[in-house]
């Protein structure tokens, strides 16, 4: 496994594009309440995608390759201090070309690691991989919206009944929390199990207000004083072999559609433009 971006021109023209994997991480700069750092999504994103591919390249005759990470995403919403967060047309149309760039090097095995789980950042990434594969035959996936929403390796029975215990854990809770104590414990803040509980329901996750108000003060939605490093490594371990199981599949063209698809990109409402589209034959029908 290697850095591409340490490689020369030369060498990259010459690799083997028919067993070469390359994986790119987009994910914000964004707060994750008092006791996590900015970088929290692009953290996991790289922790993921590096175990992932030094798994693939045992099981594959393949060698794996890694760009730096891009901090760039989309969110629904962008007004909590600290946060950088770019519109979903921005967040598409740079995934795009990235992946375009990669295939015109010839590169026809590329992953995207989209380690942020809102909607709008997974939709403006798969919509770039839609219309890449549209245009070059499919040469890239993003497989992280699909195992953010349960597919892919079977969770620890462990793991898989704190979640039903501890539901509704969606930012800087929990999770996020455990993930990172994993990790390196350094990343967490003293503190953490001393902040509140903060309650949102997977219903209310779609209103802008609602998570706000969620959030309160402190920028968390869930339960931070629940983590431990313990369900970190099986939250991690999960992560990363379900993105190997993606990746091996992805690489085979064999079994991978499920990673491929993400279900809430067929919620119309969620993509770019599609309300100021209502508007426009709305303000058009009233004229005529």
């Amino acid at each position: 496994m290697k850095d591409l971006s340490l490689l020369t021109w030369k060498e990259i023209k010459e690799l083997d594009k028919d067993k070469s994997i390359v994986s790119v991480v987009l994910a914000p700069i964004e707060e994750h309440g008092w006791h996590l750092p900015l970088a929290t999504d692009l953290l996991e994103g790289e922790h993921w995608s590096r175990g992932a591919l030094a798994r693939a390249e045992e099981e594959l005759d393949a060698g794996c390759f890694y760009l730096p990470a891009f901090p760039v995403a989309a969110a629904s919403v962008n007004e909590f201090y600290g946060s950088i967060h770019f519109s979903m047309r921005t967040t598409c149309t740079v995934t795009r070309e990235i992946l375009e760039s990669l295939c015109c090097m010839g590169f026809k095995h590329i992953v995207v690691i989209a380690s942020h789980a809102d909607p709008q950042h997974q939709i403006a990434v798969e919509k770039a991989v839609r219309k890449v594969n549209r245009k070059y035959g499919v040469r890239a996936i993003a497989p992280m919206g699909p195992i953010f929403m349960g597919t892919g390796v079977e969770e620890e029975k462990e793991l898989k009944s704190f979640q039903e215990e501890h539901p509704d854990d969606y930012h800087a809770g929990w999770v996020e929390t455990a993930s990172l104590l994993d990790m390196d414990p350094g990343y967490v803040r003293e503190g953490y199990r001393d902040l509140p509980d903060t309650r949102i329901t997977d219903r209310d996750m779609i209103f802008r207000k609602k998570q706000l108000r969620a959030m309160g003060a402190y920028g968390h939605m869930g339960s931070p004083r629940h983590a431990s490093p313990e369900l970190g490594r099986m939250l991690n371990e999960n992560c990363v072999a379900s993105l190997c199981d993606a990746v091996v599949k992805f690489y085979r063209r064999s079994g991978y559609e499920p990673y491929a698809r993400y279900a809430l990109y067929r919620i119309l409402p969620l993509h770019l433009g599609f309300l100021r589209k209502v508007r426009r034959a709305k303000n058009r029908k009233e004229k005529d």
